[in-house]
């Protein structure tokens, strides 16, 4: 038998009878406790600052105070979104109390916030033991903490509606499943790289079409304020397809396989196409798997983490940060369950994205090709779980609800 298979009990059988994981083997941390440790990273990590606050993060927030919180909307002034502006309008409302920069990282702590108020909702969705306890340790997640309190991004706002999403499926709520999904999608493309489950089980549950149209109505509604403002609609619908990184290697700090091959002396232009090429295959493939495969409870949380780390793991041109939701992900799936493999997984995409982080901090490329090697794993691990095709090895993704 496989020694790193992970178990995947059904978390939700039926609408009305549930089936709740085994009691964990140790009892979390109180709240308090761990919120207190993750202010003690915060602040260790707040004084520094990355590239990308003064290059971007910061004209943006000046834009904003100098221009007005709704007059600064009038023409396009990032290359994000604008429903992240927004938020960041709301914070630039406070520029003469505090500084700058430490606004933009308050604000993206009310982002972790959010994402562990969402993961909170999975878990109980999951009917996890001490879901407020599992939820709290977002805030100490390394990656999550670095993304917050050292580099000010937002990836928590797109991550926090996607976990939404996910308790949405399990949920069968499929409305607000594509509403979420729409929202995530409003905020960052990363959003794209779940997308393979989603798919999947709009086709497998036969969800009809007109419902389909609520992702994309819901991303066109969250640009509503924007447009109105003046920002051109012609801007909005492509502000994604101008997003696109321009430096030319195959990963940039991204613990993928491709941080592993551009360390050899091949053409990384020679190679794109072929990346392109097995990245679409594999989710073409996953959908095609999941669509005729019926999946419940937290196999179908299982399934959409493998999907995270099937596209961002085969696809070109990512970032450390495109794997964050794979974190949050992998967390939720230890935090369900009290089998210790769940968490053996979790630590590996864990690693691996700390690693990730070491290798954009310090510019030293080896760094990301060392953490591919526990993302590799901990995707094989889980994939070779997922589909594997006997009933008996693996009864969730044969039970019918």
């Amino acid at each position: 038998m496989f020694q790193g298979k992970i178990e995947i009990p059904d978390g939700r059988l039926s609408p009305t009878t549930r089936s709740r994981p085994h009691a964990a083997r140790w009892r979390l941390p109180p709240i308090w406790l761990t919120l207190i440790a993750a202010a003690l990273l915060d602040w260790w990590l707040w004084p520094l600052n990355s590239t990308d606050m003064t290059a971007f993060l910061l004209p943006w927030f000046d834009h904003l105070v100098a221009s007005g919180q709704i007059a600064a909307f009038a023409q396009p002034f990032s290359n994000y979104t604008p429903p992240y502006l927004y938020a960041l309008a709301l914070a630039s409302l406070f520029a003469g109390w505090l500084p700058a920069v430490t606004l933009i990282k308050l604000l993206s702590l009310a982002g972790t916030g959010a994402l562990a108020l969402a993961m909170a909702r999975l878990l109980r969705t999951l009917d996890a033991s001490d879901p407020a306890r599992g939820a709290a340790l977002v805030f100490l997640l390394p990656s999550v903490a670095a993304n917050a309190a050292l580099l000010g991004q937002s990836d928590a706002f797109w991550a926090a509606p996607c976990v939404m999403a996910v308790a949405a499926a399990i949920d069968r709520r499929h409305a607000a499943m594509l509403v979420w999904c729409g929202v995530a999608l409003s905020f960052q493309l990363q959003a794209v790289l779940v997308a393979p489950i989603f798919l999947a089980l709009l086709i497998q549950r036969r969800i009809p079409l007109r419902l389909w149209l609520l992702a994309p109505l819901a991303t066109a509604a969250m640009m509503i304020p924007a447009a109105a403002a003046g920002w051109p609609v012609a801007d909005l619908a492509s502000i994604y397809f101008r997003q696109g990184d321009r430096f030319s290697d195959l990963a940039r700090n991204a613990p993928n396989l491709w941080s592993i091959v551009q360390l050899f002396p091949i053409s990384d232009h020679a190679l794109l196409g072929l990346a392109f090429t097995l990245a679409i295959g594999a989710s073409a493939a996953f959908i095609a798997r999941f669509s005729a495969t019926p999946v419940h409870g937290r196999a179908v949380l299982a399934a959409a983490l493998f999907a995270i780390l099937v596209t961002a793991g085969l696809l070109p041109k990512m970032h450390e940060r495109y794997f964050f939701l794979a974190d949050i992900l992998a967390l939720a799936l230890a935090l369900s369950d009290a089998n210790s493999r769940s968490w053996h997984l979790a630590v590996l995409v864990q690693i691996a994205s700390i690693l990730a982080l070491f290798a954009y901090a310090s510019g030293i490329a080896s760094f990301a090709a060392i953490a591919a090697v526990p993302m590799l794993i901990a995707t094989c691990r889980l994939g070779i779980t997922l589909l594997r095709p006997a009933a008996n090895d693996n009864p969730v993704l044969m039970r019918k609800t």
